[in-house]
């Protein structure tokens, strides 16, 4: 990242007046939590550790805001306050823009809309006070079972790179570093990182072709940060080891300074994915996967805990050499450049909370988040044309939601098909059994069948499961053939492996009220469809599938 003549200054300046823990510091990320700054307090835990980084996992603005304004007064040189902004602020701070998936980003292609995503992304998360994106997310969506789903832009890697570029761009035009995730490229396989290693297991040809590309292009266009992540890829990583169980590529220098700085010319800021992952853990002990991480090329290390422990051993490796003084030091000069180029040495920590409050309050992308849905939402299935509804007054629909998360709801939806003048009837997860007999009576007039299986650490699988998923067995869907049943995902756009009687059949690309609201409008004919799918799901349905429908006149 080339600076000017002043800035440049100011980070060797910094560079040469730090102790040997107050560099350590500067590569450390820890989690700004209630609990992860136990027992200091979040001023106290900053003045004891002095961090270079914090991440932020959001809440209310207001709260958030002060949380942030004590680190940054707290902290001898302004932070970086990180946060997973993949589909806007509001994914984090309440009252913000929250957009679709990125894969609504694959599904309208639309350039414009990715620069777009990446200003609100800027202009809000820097009114918060967050001036680094843990985003966009990179990775291709290949293999049906992945679970980044709607994490991703779609599954064509030229594509994928062009709309990331320009989010890329909309951010750091806009004062807020952005992020390539996460390298090697996840979405071919079905592995948790945060369970195990995930292994990419493209040979080096199709791995330069197809998950490499859009890293390349990113770095081409001037990312400021990658992250690399517990997961493996053998193909271009000679230090692997055994291939039943290789190592991840954030512990791998031939990939990190190899491969990223040496031959795609990366001379931004290398971060980990979270070192509490099992794709890293499960290979190292704790103190020990730290230097590797370092040794291998990375910047900063995410979620470290237990700092003072961290930062003995460190200093005993310094010590020792087995981490050399010109590691440490190149690590936080590009810790430092990036702090400048953000120009957090030459400007406020964060702008006041009134006018934050007036940014949130008068912010103009909640327009282009309704477009995002609107162009992106994809009518894969209508063998008998039953899309859009029959609409009129006092259609009686019945809105059944399949999901395991007990916090989402689709009320946006419900209530938008009451605005048109529908009578709903809405059934979260209804127990199995209670609803074949009604339908088959004639009770409503139309069903909708909504699945929401979001991307979440941990579960393994993006797939309909767990008991909510019994009240599908008894097949209430078509107890009446005169009542027509439309199937809709809010956000695996795989689901019709498991249920492939799905028709019609709907892919939306997240559950937020843009889409929430979108896809009623469209299922009722009051907008088209015109969404092209972003990934393939043979046989089911081709890359770019999607039938078009009219909005009625």
């Amino acid at each position: 990242m080339t600076l000017n003549a002043a800035d440049a200054k100011w980070v060797e300046q910094t560079l040469a007046a730090l102790t040997t823990r107050q560099k350590l510091g500067q590569i450390m990320i820890p989690r700004i939590t209630a609990k992860g700054v136990e027992p200091f307090g979040f001023a106290g835990f900053i003045e004891k550790y002095q961090p270079g980084g914090g991440h932020m996992f959001g809440g209310d603005l207001e709260t958030t805001h002060k949380v942030i304004s004590e680190i940054q007064a707290a902290s001898q040189i302004p932070m970086l306050v990180t946060a997973d902004l993949e589909r806007g602020i509001g994914q984090r701070v309440e009252g913000s823009t929250e957009f679709a998936g990125q894969l609504a980003l694959g599904a309208c292609g639309d350039e414009e809309l990715a620069y777009r995503m990446g200003q609100a992304i800027a202009v809000e998360g820097t009114a918060t006070g967050i001036n680094w994106s843990f985003g966009p997310v990179v990775d291709l969506s290949i293999n049906p079972a992945n679970l980044s789903t709607i994490r991703c832009l779609g599954s064509e890697p030229e594509k994928v790179g062009r709309l990331a570029c320009r989010m890329i761009e909309g951010m750091q035009a806009h004062g807020l570093a952005a992020t390539a995730k996460h390298l090697p490229g996840a979405g071919t396989d079905d592995l948790d990182s945060h369970l195990t290693t995930a292994v990419n297991h493209l040979s080096r040809e199709q791995w330069y072709r197809l998950s490499g590309l859009p890293f390349k292009m990113a770095i081409d266009a001037g990312v400021w940060s990658i992250m690399t992540s517990p997961k493996a890829c053998p193909a271009i990583d000679p230090e692997a080891g055994n291939p039943l169980f290789p190592r991840p590529v954030m512990v791998s220098k031939s990939v990190c300074t190899g491969i990223i700085r040496e031959e795609f010319g990366f001379d931004g800021l290398l971060v980990t994915d979270a070192v509490t992952m099992a794709g890293l853990t499960m290979h190292e002990r704790r103190l020990p996967m730290h230097l590797a991480c370092l040794n291998a090329g990375n910047d900063m290390l995410l979620f470290v805990r237990r700092l003072d422990s961290l930062y003995e051993y460190l200093e005993r490796c310094l010590d020792d050499g087995s981490l050399s003084p010109a590691r440490l030091d190149d690590a936080v000069r590009r810790v430092l450049t990036l702090k400048a180029r953000l120009q957090l040495h030459r400007k406020p920590a964060l702008m006041p909370l009134d006018k934050a409050r007036q940014v949130f309050a008068t912010t103009p992308y909640g327009k282009d988040a309704e477009r995002l849905a609107e162009k992106s939402i994809t009518l894969v299935r209508d063998t008998n044309d039953i899309v859009p509804l029959a609409a009129r007054p006092g259609l009686r629909v019945l809105s059944v939601l399949v999901t395991n998360r007990p916090d989402f709801n689709l009320d946006v939806f419900d209530q938008t098909l009451r605005d048109a003048g529908c009578t709903v009837t809405s059934a979260k997860n209804p127990e199995q059994e209670t609803l074949y007999d009604r339908i088959e009576a004639g009770q409503w007039d139309a069903i909708t069948v909504s699945l929401y299986y979001p991307p979440q650490w941990g579960w393994s699988t993006s797939r309909c499961h767990g008991p909510e998923s019994r009240c599908m067995m008894d097949g209430f869907p078509f107890a009446n053939p005169d009542v027509p049943a439309v199937f809709i995902s809010f956000s695996n756009p795989y689901h019709l492996h498991e249920f492939a009687f799905m028709d019609p059949y709907i892919n939306t690309y997240g559950g937020c009220r843009g889409t929430q609201r979108a896809t009623a409008r469209a299922l009722l004919g009051q907008l088209p469809f015109v969404g092209k799918s972003p990934v393939a799901h043979e046989p089911f349905f081709k890359l770019g599938a999607g039938l078009r429908r009219k909005a009625h006149k």
